[in-house]
């Protein structure tokens, strides 16, 4: 098992969310209220892709 690139747990500071991951997660979250499942799946799709492209 290879340890965590970056530190979690207890006494770590969590760094703020990026512009980008702050937009997807709050359209995710506007479509899963609104009852659309294909958006909000489509949006876990693209901060995935988010994720790996701008924080790796």
């Amino acid at each position: 098992m290879t340890a965590p690139t970056h530190p979690v747990g207890p006494g770590y500071a969590r760094s703020a969310r990026c512009a980008e991951c702050a937009r997807i997660k709050a359209a995710y979250y506007a479509a899963w209220r609104a009852g659309d499942r294909a958006t909000a799946v489509s949006l876990t799709a693209e901060m995935g892709r988010h994720q790996r492209t701008a924080h790796t």
